[in-house]
Formats: structure tokens, C-alpha cells, sequence
């Protein structure tokens, strides 16, 4: 009988160690997609600041297309 006990703590001890490898897998994902969208976050801003200064010259002469009453 007391084989029974150490057999089933050594499958909670295994199954713990499987699960601990996991999360650490899952860990490293998070991190790596963490850094992909901080990259994604940075290239829309600065698309959004091309976009701007872009746009500034198209509104200053925005008035001269609008025809005036």
C-alpha cells in the first residue's frame, strides 16, 4: 500500500512539473506578442504623424477650393 502513496505523489509531482513548463511556455508567448504590439502600436503612430503633415498642406488650401457666397 504505501507504493500506492508514492506513485501518487510522484504523478502530482510530474503533472505539477508539466504544468509549470506550460505556463512557462505561455509566459514567453505573451511577452514576445507584448513586443510585437508595442512595434504595431509604434509604426500606426507613426503613420498617423505622416498622415498629419500630410494633410496640413490639403487644409490650408482647403478655403481656396470651397467657393465662396
Amino acid at each position: 500500500m504505501p507504493w500506492m502513496i508514492v506513485a501518487a505523489v510522484g504523478l502530482c509531482t510530474a503533472g505539477l512539473l508539466v504544468l509549470g513548463w506550460c505556463a512557462l511556455l505561455v509566459y514567453r508567448q505573451v511577452l514576445a506578442l507584448s513586443r510585437e504590439l508595442d512595434r504595431g502600436a509604434g509604426r500606426i503612430a507613426g503613420a498617423a504623424a505622416n498622415l498629419e503633415r500630410a494633410a496640413d498642406p490639403v487644409a490650408r488650401r482647403a478655403g481656396d477650393l470651397v467657393p465662396h457666397a
